[in-house]
């Protein structure tokens, strides 16, 4: 029987960088959110403080040395580290991180979650009188709102920051899995070419002595090409209909919104597999972004260490039902979020001890999984084959596919781009386009404007016609192409899969033409 292993998310902010100061303010750090935070309501638990005013500083050997020893005696199995890495190779608050890998006498395991997004001043109170907003959230003399901008560039661009994380990965400590690192992507959507970067990086591991990459994406509602796993991570997850199949009811409380914790809790442990891919299911400890985001924030109700431990023990069945040994917890230290294990004024030591209690609960050699998980199913009625919301999940996939496909084409043409850019790079001069209803035919309509010839149009339904392009239907044979570009926002990969039996052509989604 695998044995349950605690993994907590770690944020490296807490210590002053250079980008901070000239942001927000000098000596910014995330306790400045947590020690102004605001009561907006009677059910609410703010202010937030740690244990013993232990406001650290991450840039100090023996704050990272309690954590990790802290965590080691209460059965956390590890950190999973955020990871900030942005255009052409720009990093931010990786001294932690850096120090870590120096300081290999601090023992406890480790992994990292690439925080892959751009950077703007929207995640904080710019616009939301908090005390400490006026202070430290002021545009730039240029006007400025976005602060680091993430892109992904291409092959050169992914060996630069392969070379940056191989240290990490070759570290004793870091996690793995077969002899595989893993690692994080915090939005695997937002990389087009993610299967081109992870085979890559798979390929330069080999050569290393390991066995590849073992790629989890997070809070993907679908399998995506590149990925080994799924992780549903944090509370906002279970709050979505399009990866639960279930919505979370909002109630407000004056200006501020706030959900039910074992309502919550509940979405979690009722959450079902992603489709033809291997599912982490993460937990959390709390939630409350109030301190980071005033009134537009939202907080969880009547969260206790009993009831965390009640349904994290929950949680560590179902994983190990599933034959996962990793159980992700949201988080080790948010304080800026009101979630962490850390020990704080209230609370104590309750919920680190409740990680402890299920850890010792689950690892006991005469307990019987799969016989545990069916009391657990039958008591808080989760189903086996919910076919509703399966549905309504693949629906709710499907629309918010084509929004954010022409959400971006839209753009492109307001900036007076075309959509021939990605032909261009690649030398494709010949396209096959799979999928002619409607975004198809736009987007035939788009190619025409450019250089690059198409060459006709696949679609698996039969007898369709066109007056100025020929239609071919998936039992004819293949017309001479150097690219495919399928045009349906859902079913990528099973379409990909399919026409891969019956060519070698490179297969593109229209979404990594139009995202390029």
């Amino acid at each position: 029987m695998k044995s349950i292993k605690p993994i907590a998310f770690y944020l490296p902010q807490y210590h002053r960088v250079p980008e901070n100061d000239e942001w927000w303010g000098e000596g910014f750090t995330d306790w400045m959110a947590v020690k102004a935070a605001e009561r907006y309501a009677d059910n609410q638990y703010q202010p937030r403080e740690p244990l013993n005013d232990n406001y650290y500083d991450l840039a100090q050997k023996e704050s990272m040395q309690w954590q990790a020893d802290l965590a080691c005696e209460y059965g956390v199995g590890g950190f999973c580290m955020y990871h900030y890495y942005f255009k052409d190779g720009r990093k931010i608050l990786e001294k932690p991180l850096e120090n870590f890998l120096r300081w290999t006498d601090i023992d406890i395991p480790f992994c990292l979650c690439w925080a892959n997004e751009t950077w703007a001043r929207t995640w904080s109170n710019l616009y939301h009188n908090t005390p400490w907003a006026e202070k430290f959230e002021k545009r730039n003399d240029k006007g400025q709102t976005i602060l680091l901008e993430q892109s992904y560039g291409g092959k050169e661009e992914w060996e630069k920051h392969f070379e940056y994380l191989l240290p990490f990965f070759c570290d004793s400590r870091y996690i793995k899995v077969d002899n595989k690192p893993v690692f994080l992507f915090y939005r695997p959507d937002d990389i087009t070419q993610l299967d081109g970067m992870v085979q890559l990086w798979s390929e330069l591991l080999c050569q290393k002595g390991f066995n590849g990459l073992y790629a989890i994406g997070v809070n993907i509602p679908v399998k995506k090409s590149g990925l080994d796993a799924i992780l549903y991570h944090a509370v906002w997850a279970y709050t979505r209909p399009d990866i639960t199949g279930m919505a979370l009811k909002k109630e407000y409380y004056g200006e501020v919104s706030a959900y039910d914790y074992q309502e919550a809790w509940d979405n979690v442990i009722k959450a079902q597999e992603a489709e033809g891919i291997k599912t982490y299911f993460g937990g959390f400890v709390d939630q409350d972004e109030t301190p980071r985001r005033g009134k537009k924030g939202w907080y969880l109700i009547d969260a206790t260490p009993q009831k965390f431990e009640k349904n994290l023990y929950d949680l560590a069945i179902k994983n190990l039902s599933m034959g996962n040994e990793f159980l992700f917890i949201d988080a080790w230290n948010e304080w800026g979020e009101g979630n962490y294990l850390e020990p704080d004024k209230k609370f104590e030591y309750q919920y680190l001890s409740a990680v402890k209690n299920v850890v010792e609960k689950c690892n006991m050699n005469e307990l019987d999984i799969a016989n545990e998980w069916k009391k657990i199913k039958k008591r808080r009625g989760v189903s086996d084959n919910d076919t509703e919301k399966m549905i309504l999940k693949k629906e709710l996939n499907k629309y918010q596919s084509y929004y954010k496909i022409f959400d971006r084409w839209l753009s492109l043409k307001e900036e007076g781009r075309t959509v021939d850019k990605y032909f261009k790079d690649y030398n494709y001069k010949k396209v096959l386009i799979y999928g002619y209803a409607s975004t198809g035919i736009h987007f035939c309509k788009e190619l025409r404007k450019t250089s690059v010839q198409i060459v006709g149009a696949m679609d698996r339904r039969q007898g369709l016609l066109s007056r100025d392009l020929p239609i071919f239907g998936l039992s004819d044979p293949m017309p001479d192409c150097d690219v495919i570009v399928v045009t349906l926002a859902a079913d990528f990969e099973i379409i990909m899969n399919d026409l891969r039996k019956k060519t070698d052509k490179p297969i593109v989604s229209m979404e990594e033409v139009l995202f390029y």
